[in-house]
């Protein structure tokens, strides 16, 4: 891979995981997975396939596994962990030891995990083929910049940065650059609904109550949450031990 195509490829993934990591933390979106905005999606539409040849295309196809989508990344997760040890008093090196621990058995428990499923239910239709596909067009039809998907990108950033800006300089601006950038998630086809009731909720709350209301009823809501998340692990516990479909949350 050429030195200008890692030292882009790695600006462009470090940028869009410090974006979603304060996107978590700013705003506190249930869901961020972000499909195909990574730099292999991205560079090949901005630099076309031609130049960057069949060696760099080929070593991104084999980065397709962590570029794919954002909904699993650890940085929002980390910096949650530290914020929470941070509230409660708890060592942020004995955190960070116990992180390195999970990381380290989370790992081996997913290899072992997808060879099982592999084995039970076949791998022949997973995703691991999409970045070869991918590839094999990119080989077969070599492309230049993609001019439409340029300017798309470049309208994108005006109406983030526009965004910012009013939010910035006017206290009743009600729409969130974060809310903008996640709109074309897939999983926002589940929770769409969800968050606008929650965010006219949140509005009555703040219109008739004040802010103090607002403090007072967030236990109340996190408890939904929370509760939410209780009845549906029971309900997948239900369905492991049953071998059975039960009610899904979610997926």
């Amino acid at each position: 891979m050429s030195i200008w195509v890692v030292l882009v490829f790695f600006g462009i993934y470090y940028a869009i995981s410090t974006a979603v990591t304060r996107m978590r933390a700013e705003l506190g979106s249930p869901v961020h997975d972000l499909h195909f905005i990574g730099p292999d999606e991205m560079m090949p539409r901005i630099f076309g396939t031609r130049l960057l040849g069949p060696h760099n295309l080929t070593i991104m196809a084999y980065l397709f596994f962590f570029n794919r989508a954002y909904r699993g990344h650890p940085m929002p997760h980390i910096l949650e962990g530290f914020k929470l040890a941070e509230r409660t008093g708890i060592s942020n090196r004995r955190l960070l030891f116990a992180m390195c621990i999970a990381i380290v058995i989370g790992t081996f428990a997913s290899f072992w995990a997808f060879y099982h499923i592999s084995y039970i239910e076949g791998a022949r239709d997973w995703f691991a083929g999409r970045p070869f596909n991918r590839l094999q067009s990119w080989l077969t039809s070599p492309r230049n910049p993609d001019v439409p998907a340029i300017v798309a990108m470049c309208i994108g950033f005006l109406i983030t940065g526009f965004l910012m800006i009013m939010r910035m300089r006017l206290f009743w601006w009600p729409f969130h650059p974060a809310g903008f950038a996640i709109s074309s998630s897939w999983s926002m086809n589940v929770f769409w609904f969800s968050i606008l009731v929650s965010s006219v909720i949140k509005w009555i709350i703040l219109r008739h109550g004040g802010v103090s209301a607002h403090r007072k009823l967030i236990p109340f809501f996190l408890g939904l949450i929370l509760g939410e998340f209780i009845i549906g692990s029971i309900w997948s516990i239900i369905g492991i031990t049953t071998n059975q479909p039960m009610y899904r949350f979610l997926f």
